[in-house]
């Protein structure tokens, strides 16, 4: 029999976790009563085919391989035609995959036959889905909604308090839908309560704990997935390159782990999480990823593609390119200069980058030493529930957040980063309509404020105001 650990209760088959979750096998000591249904089935399946004799080793390994090589392929060029199309593309590639995140997430410890018992309930964690997806968007995108649709503007205005309204919606529902006991539950629950405690009678509070364990499920992947997540969108906003060159740092750093480790690894960096990660993989694929980085950078500041920010989804991409990816001198540290003399021959005492590479080495350093911790963080979660992959959407690779857990982490240090170090992105202010928008709301007094404000940042900037143009 399979049994509910979060309720600490034991029922029948047909309660078990949704069937698509992969879990470990069980060891070899461990009794057959405990083991999960999801390898039950497997078992099943491997001696239904070739007579009852389940394929060998070798087999099943190559077939693994190749479906992994052919879904790698497709995932790359996925992610190729994202770039090519630009932001718009890449939202819908972000939304689709914070679905994914989040249906594997709330399935870890879903019972579709409880659930089916209490109206509603299925449907509301993908209400407050779309209530939390709506809100990070309008909140990310509002520059080019109301540059492209100005009929959003009032939408836009309020849009947090909208949301919020439709969260305490589902947040009543929720309280609603409590159920103390499940009529089809109670005398299974009855029977085995009573051969431990014959004198207290059935537990009342188990489906309450179950509801208030998929409520806390609910919010942690809201926050994870959807509002960290959207952080992608804001990443985009500001151009592609702040979302191409973080996403293909983890990538790298993935390739050159796994590279690494194979050819040098010999010892474990944290056995208990995941033990065939290795530091000569952690080290390795930190000082190839630095030099990817350094190269990618500078090939994509070159391309105003990836450099222009969205500004709306209706007018071409076009801009004055930042000096962010403009090459800049740099002079080189004085104690290296008798060494690169001597040895390269090289007399220049400065050196031309983009300064978008340096940004590059900083990006490549967090995805190599600290993104990967997003990884660990999920190998811990999913050896708790005893589980070999979150999903099975992808065939070779497991689920959607096996793919995307050092993304995560990856696009929350691209927005902090960028929006404390780059000092110029271009465009972050764009949205001329909703600003004129917010001017024509404020009263006399607010509106001369704001006019001394700005002609004093003029003034102070060497500008002066001549028919409505500026002049340096």
């Amino acid at each position: 029999k399979a049994t509910v650990s979060v309720l600490n209760w034991p029922l029948p088959p047909s309660h078990s976790p949704m069937s698509n979750v992969r879990r470990r096998k069980p060891a070899k000591s461990a009794s057959p009563d405990r083991r999960t249904e999801a390898s039950s089935a497997s078992e099943d399946e491997g001696s239904a085919t070739d007579g009852g004799v389940p394929p060998p080793p070798a087999q099943k390994k190559g077939s693994d391989l190749l479906m992994r090589t052919v879904f790698t392929f497709v995932m790359s060029y996925v992610f190729l035609a994202v770039l090519y199309v630009g932001q718009t593309l890449g939202f819908v590639l972000v939304f689709v995959c914070q679905a994914g995140m989040f249906k594997e997430i709330m399935s870890i410890s879903q019972r579709k036959s409880i659930e089916a018992q209490i109206p509603g309930f299925f449907l509301l964690p993908w209400y407050m889905f779309g209530v939390t997806s709506l809100w990070t968007i309008v909140h990310h995108l509002q520059h080019p909604l109301v540059e492209s649709f100005p009929w959003t503007k009032e939408y836009v205005i309020h849009s947090s308090f909208i949301a919020f309204t439709a969260y305490m919606i589902g947040f009543m529902a929720f309280v609603l839908s409590l159920k103390p006991t499940l009529p089809n539950m109670l005398g299974a629950i009855s029977k085995k309560f009573a051969r431990q405690q014959p004198s207290k009678g059935p537990p009342k509070q188990i489906i309450f704990r179950y509801q208030f364990g998929q409520f806390a499920w609910l919010h942690m992947g809201l926050f994870a997935f959807i509002v960290l997540g959207s952080l992608f969108y804001s990443n985009m906003m500001q151009g592609m390159i702040w979302f191409t060159l973080p996403a293909s740092c983890i990538i790298n750093n993935d390739s050159w782990a796994y590279a690494c480790g194979k050819l040098f690894g010999s010892v474990p960096l944290i056995p208990t999480l995941s033990p065939k990660k290795t530091w000569e993989g952690f080290i390795g694929a930190w000082f190839f990823t630095m030099l990817w980085a350094f190269w990618f950078s500078d090939f994509l500041a070159a391309q105003k593609r990836f450099t222009c920010p969205k500004e709306s989804f209706l007018v071409p991409i076009d801009c004055e390119v930042s000096s962010v990816f403009l090459h800049h001198d740099f002079p080189l540290p004085t104690a290296v200069l008798p060494y690169l003399r001597e040895y390269l021959g090289f007399t220049d005492t400065t050196v031309s980058l983009r300064p978008v590479q340096l940004h590059g080495l900083a990006f490549a350093t967090f995805s190599s030493l600290f993104a990967p911790f997003g990884g660990f963080f999920a190998s811990g979660l999913k050896r708790a529930f005893n589980l070999k992959d979150f999903g099975d959407l992808i065939p070779g690779h497991g689920g959607m957040i096996d793919r995307m857990d050092c993304q995560i982490l990856m696009a929350l240090f691209v927005h902090v980063y960028v929006n404390n170090f780059v000092t110029e992105i271009g465009g972050v202010c764009t949205a001329s309509g909703l600003a004129a928008y917010c001017v024509a709301r404020m009263d006399t007094e607010q509106q001369v404020e704001l006019y001394n404000q700005l002609a004093k940042e003029l003034t102070e900037a060497g500008i002066k105001l001549v028919n409505g143009r500026a002049v340096p």
